[in-house]
């Protein structure tokens, strides 16, 4: 007895399938954010989608394990899982494999990431981003935040805020909180949920109740820092902090990014591996972050060499939808030709076809038999720019018809004139 029918369209909560043309835009946006890594001295790595889930852990934030997806390999019995983010995984490889390399380290990568998160869509997130391994100096999370902003940019995108805030400042407030006030407090800040944060702080003893109190408010420009200095400018713990924060902003300016950064002393990102400045990247029209990052001196360490790392990451779908919301317009990808023959003999356009496609051109061959207008309608529904026909008696002209998929004018021209490079001018 055969099961429940199952629909053919159906797919797992949380991912999805891109037909050509949204794949088209995802690999262009995929592309330039990437181009922009490289342009700024970044190379590549390819990290496994799975791995041992116990090497795995080393490198996640506490309780995360819940939200991995999980496997066992045959051969061992062992578990592995799907990766549900790269900074441990380019961590690890620095640690390791790339422990030898001269230092700094500027990776970059992209790929899928996997996570079962509660009250999210997606399951399947497709990132790009970048790991700084080797250097502790605010320089180094000034080209993050820099990096990011012209990653955006270069694609048009100008409407977008970096929220930039500093772990370093929430920790040194959770040592003197008791610890029962931890979870809480935490939570409280990640949800940026203020009603929350003063019932919280109601319990600490002071100063500690009107830090946390005033805390969340700490959100704007420069004069968020002197108003953080008169608050917590006394304590050696919270003014190195600041200090700190005080030249990143200082070299932000300098990168000509000051209106676009937002300081955020209450940000709280990553709190499990995140050791200094966290930001997240945000656009205008979009209600959710595009991508962050920030700083974790102690991640490596997990894996066996103790040294400094910076880095973020850009969700390329998130992107691609503030792009489509935008008045960004998308470079189309087409295929330029398709080249219907109909000759009996078939090597010339074969030969025809390799020549185009040697100058860059990308073609198509139309080998199934249908008549002109069939052929028109399938360049039309599969985004072709043109129809290239050859025949008998067109060859025997040293000609071939060209017809605009769009408009389909129509105009015949010698075959060499076609054999110009991708870029130059047909006609």
């Amino acid at each position: 007895m055969r099961g429940k029918e199952v629909s053919l369209f159906q797919l797992p909560r949380g991912v999805k399938v891109l037909c050509p043309q949204a794949a088209n835009r995802r690999e262009w946006v995929r592309e330039a954010l990437l181009g922009t890594f490289r342009a700024w001295g970044f190379q590549r790595v390819i990290t496994p989608t799975f791995e041992y889930l116990d090497i795995l852990l080393k490198g996640l934030e506490e309780g995360l394990e819940d939200r991995v997806y999980k496997l066992v390999e045959r051969e061992t019995g062992r578990l592995v899982a799907l990766r549900p983010d790269f900074t441990p995984q380019v961590a690890r490889i620095a640690a390791t494999v790339m422990r030898d390399y001269p230092r700094p380290l500027r990776l970059c990568y992209s790929g899928g990431v996997f996570r079962h998160m509660p009250g999210e869509e997606e399951k399947e997130i497709y990132q790009v981003g970048v790991e700084l391994v080797g250097l502790d100096l605010p320089e180094a999370d000034a080209e993050m935040i820099a990096m990011a902003a012209r990653a955006l940019e270069n694609l048009g995108l100008t409407g977008y805020k970096i929220a930039v805030g500093h772990m370093g400042l929430i920790r040194e407030l959770l040592k003197v909180v008791p610890s029962r006030a931890v979870a809480g407090i935490t939570g409280a800040l990640a949800e940026k949920n203020r009603t929350e944060v003063s019932r919280i702080a109601r319990d600490l003893p002071s100063p500690w109740c009107e830090v946390l109190r005033i805390l969340p408010t700490l959100y704007g420009g420069e004069e968020t820092l002197e108003k953080a200095e008169g608050l917590l400018g006394d304590y050696e713990g919270f003014s190195r902090h600041l200090d700190y924060l005080k030249t990143l902003y200082a070299m932000v300016k300098v990168y000509g990014l000051a209106h676009h950064v937002l300081l955020d002393l209450s940000e709280i990102r990553g709190f499990q591996y995140h050791t200094g400045m966290v930001f997240e990247v945000f656009v205008e029209g979009l209600g959710k972050r595009v991508g962050g990052g920030g700083r974790y001196d102690s991640l490596l360490a997990r894996f066996g060499r103790d040294e400094p790392a910076t880095g973020f990451g850009i969700n390329v779908d998130a992107v691609l939808k503030a792009l489509e919301q935008g008045a960004v317009a998308l470079p189309p990808d087409p295929i330029h030709y398709l080249l219907v023959d109909f000759s009996q003999d078939k090597k010339e356009v074969l030969i025809l076809a390799r020549r185009l496609r040697e100058m860059g051109w990308r073609v198509a061959r139309d080998i199934i038999r249908r008549d002109l207008e069939g052929s028109l309608e399938y360049a039309r529904r599969m985004g072709i720019g043109a129809l290239i026909i050859t025949s008998e008696d067109l060859r025997s002209q040293g000609k071939v018809q060209l017809i605009k998929t769009a408009t389909k004018e129509e105009e015949y021209l010698s075959t060499e004139s076609l054999l110009v490079p991708r870029g130059g001018c047909h006609g």
